[in-house]
């Protein structure tokens, strides 16, 4: 049996200069630290963090749109080639963007929106290629609506679209940033089931990205933390959930909404406050909202934990 991971990042970095007005340097923003994560064919890994710890470009080194500043990134181990409409595998990793309204062209019909992965295929006629556009429409449930305009479908219509574009090729595995997020809880379902549904259908493996553990729990039996651009903890779902093994996880399961309290991030310390990736803390990058802290945290980066197959935790002082 082949045991090599379908999609690997091998201790990924990314950094970004920032600057301020004038073009005057500001300093260098550390938004991936090191991170080593593996996607097997055909499954569901949960990435989940508060918004800036880095997930989008942990999401977007991931499928090529942005290069690693050291590490790897391997498809079926091989190095993954930067996106783009002749790189080789640009129909095998494609990409489900978090906001529908801005990631269609508003001047391009629906359907050629979606014809457009199927472009870089020369054997196929333009034939061939209306059919699996209408065949994919019917698959996501818009049948026969592909000559109409983005601004004439519905927020979550314009979702649905963007899994068909995303779907065309039969890629092997999708990134999920965020994808639901921008949309209203009836119809966040409405697309959730819709990407379980081809998963079972045409067995994508997905990276599915969210601030919201719920969400992510419902579509991944696996789930990675990631706080400040690096992984904090990574197992199974009933295991982070049941017995949250880092401080910060522990946090997030308790910020899941409940009936009456929905605040987000609601088991977070009061006050307590992402730092600037700029300036992260020295040791454990968590150490200043954490009740749990020694002077070991403050000084100390942790090494990680193996608690069991396929769980493991980065923290001095697992709950465990």
């Amino acid at each position: 049996m082949n045991r090599t991971p379908l999609l690997e990042l091998r201790h990924v970095w990314r950094r970004f200069a920032v600057r301020r007005g004038f073009g005057r340097a500001a300093g260098v923003l550390t938004a991936v630290a090191g991170v080593d994560l593996c996607l097997r064919a055909g499954e569901s890994l949960g990435l989940v963090g508060e918004s800036g710890c880095g997930k989008s470009t942990l999401g977007r080194l991931a499928c090529g749109l942005l290069s690693p500043d050291a590490g790897e990134v391997l498809l079926e181990g091989q190095a993954l080639p930067p996106a783009g409409p002749r790189s080789a595998a640009a129909g095998r990793v494609q990409m489900v963007f978090q906001d529908p309204f801005s990631s269609l062209n508003p001047r391009w019909r629906a359907g050629t929106s979606v014809a457009e992965p199927l472009l870089r295929d020369k054997g196929l006629s333009r034939a061939e290629r209306e059919a699996r556009v209408a065949e994919m429409f019917a698959r996501v449930g818009l049948a026969g609506l592909e000559r109409r305009y983005p601004h004439e479908f519905s927020g979550g219509q314009r979702q649905r679209i963007a899994v068909a574009r995303a779907l065309m090729t039969r890629p092997d595995v999708v990134v999920c940033d965020e994808p639901v997020s921008a949309l209203d809880a009836s119809v966040q379902a409405q697309v959730l089931n819709l990407l379980k549904d081809v998963q079972e259908d045409m067995g994508p493996a997905y990276l599915f990205i969210s601030h919201d553990l719920a969400v992510v729990s419902f579509m991944c039996p696996r789930i990675a933390v990631m706080y400040l651009g690096r992984l904090v903890e990574e197992g199974p779902r009933e295991r982070l959930l049941r017995t949250p093994a880092h401080p910060y996880t522990r946090a997030l399961v308790a910020s899941m909404p409940t009936a009456g309290a929905d605040t987000p991030l609601a088991g977070l310390p009061e006050g307590g406050e992402l730092p600037s990736p700029l300036a992260p803390p020295p040791g454990c990058a968590f150490h200043p909202r954490c009740e749990r802290a020694t002077a070991a945290c403050r000084s100390q980066p942790p090494d990680w934990q193996e608690l069991g197959e396929g769980w493991r935790v980065r923290c001095h002082h697992p709950l465990l």
